[in-house]
């Protein structure tokens, strides 16, 4: 874009823009509640976009474009992302999930979820970030998206147009010349990104895999090359290929012990293995791996697929678990209550097995597009 164009393109930003706000740092979650609990189908359009190349996508440069809200009233203009078209993110990105949202993001950011410190590199926010116990900066760093769990329309876009944001209906809120927010009704998410980098982000929203998982309808059917698994009076299937190992050993942290715990499995894929079926009866706690050089806390993890069986009473998992009530469902004779945290791509599972007077938590990986997690859920039955 030339000097010109760009000059131009803010002359006409700053007499569309009426009544915005100059917000550039993201704002504070307003309330607090359940990623939501059924995918819910969105009416979409095609918009007539060039679809961006991986080279426009890694590009930094700020980007100028005209929001026309559904119903095509394009009397709101904002500084809005890249393209409005459908996105494919390049194939070096990667997916993370937060409740019911799913973004893709450059294997070279930093995730924040439970804590952050010392990052370098752009940062993506998944909900409410603490200072880490760990020695670090004593101011968080801004970051370039910021993804909050909201249960109710926050005030800021209660009376706003709707927009497509890659086909799926968003409120959009605050603006300013260097980011922009938006709500997503259907996933029960609030977004904020900076302009440039953040945007081309938010341009791959998605519903995430565990919206797939826990959403209605028909129990998908067991494939007939899947492999059967019994313990702690469960009987789940998973596929053939998968490891299974029984241990009395709980590890010292639940998913990825290298890196922030409750987000995602290890990934194995280099060594051509899945994560498999771990089964434990949480007899005693494991030695901590030993991790790779270089290892960092805050990197973004890849959704893997897998399956994790606690038994015992006290598994060492290293995050907040909550397990509302409201959300709990009948399952081929069990009590199955899916937790709300952690909210990344492991879904916990409170299972209530008749004849067992302790609970097993069943925590399932939301690899993919949530296909193969969506199944083993539906086939947890009684041994």
């Amino acid at each position: 874009m030339t000097g010109k164009l760009v000059a131009a393109s803010m002359a006409v930003l700053v007499l569309s823009l009426t009544g915005c706000v100059d917000a550039t740092a993201p704002p504070a979650s307003t309330t607090k509640l359940a990623p939501a609990r059924q995918a819910t189908a969105e009416a979409t359009a095609h918009l007539e976009a060039p679809r961006p190349t991986a080279a426009a996508w890694e590009a930094a440069a700020l980007d100028l474009t005209t929001i026309t809200p559904r119903g095509g009233d394009p009397t709101r203009t904002a500084l809005a992302r890249s393209t409005r078209s459908r996105a494919t993110p390049p194939a070096s990105w990667v997916p993370v999930a937060y409740g019911d949202a799913q973004v893709s993001v450059p294997a070279t950011w930093d995730v924040m979820t439970h804590s952050w410190c010392a990052a370098q590199s752009p940062i993506v926010e998944l909900g409410d970030v603490e200072p880490s116990s760990i020695s670090c900066v004593t101011t968080p760093p801004l970051p370039a998206v910021k993804i909050n769990d909201l249960g109710t329309v926050p005030a800021p876009y209660r009376h706003e147009k709707p927009v497509l944001i890659n086909g799926i209906s968003a409120l959009p809120g605050p603006q300013s010349l260097s980011s922009v927010s938006y709500f997503v009704p259907s996933l029960h998410v609030e977004l904020w990104a900076a302009n440039g980098a953040g945007g081309r982000v938010l341009d791959t929203l998605a519903a995430s895999p565990r919206a797939t998982v826990l959403a209605g309808g028909l129990a998908p059917a067991v494939p007939a090359s899947w492999q059967t698994v019994s313990f702690a009076g469960l009987r789940l299937s998973v596929p053939a290929n998968w490891p299974v190992t029984r241990t009395s050993g709980t590890p010292a942290g639940l998913g990825n012990l290298c890196s922030s715990p409750g987000v995602a499995f290890p990934d194995n894929t280099a060594a051509l293995l899945s994560f498999g079926v771990t089964l434990s009866t949480d007899a005693h706690l494991l030695a901590p791996p030993v991790c790779a050089t270089g290892s960092h806390y805050n990197t973004v993890q890849p959704p893997m697929d897998g399956v994790q069986v606690d038994s015992g009473r006290h598994p060492h998992f290293q995050v907040t678990l909550s397990f509302p009530k409201q959300r709990c469902f009948r399952l081929h004779g069990l009590t199955a209550c899916p937790g709300t945290a952690p909210a990344y791509s492991i879904l916990v599972v409170w299972v209530n097995v008749p004849g067992r007077a302790v609970r097993v938590l069943v925590s399932i990986g939301l690899g993919g597009d949530g296909a193969i997690a969506r199944t083993i859920l539906h086939s947890l039955r009684a041994a």
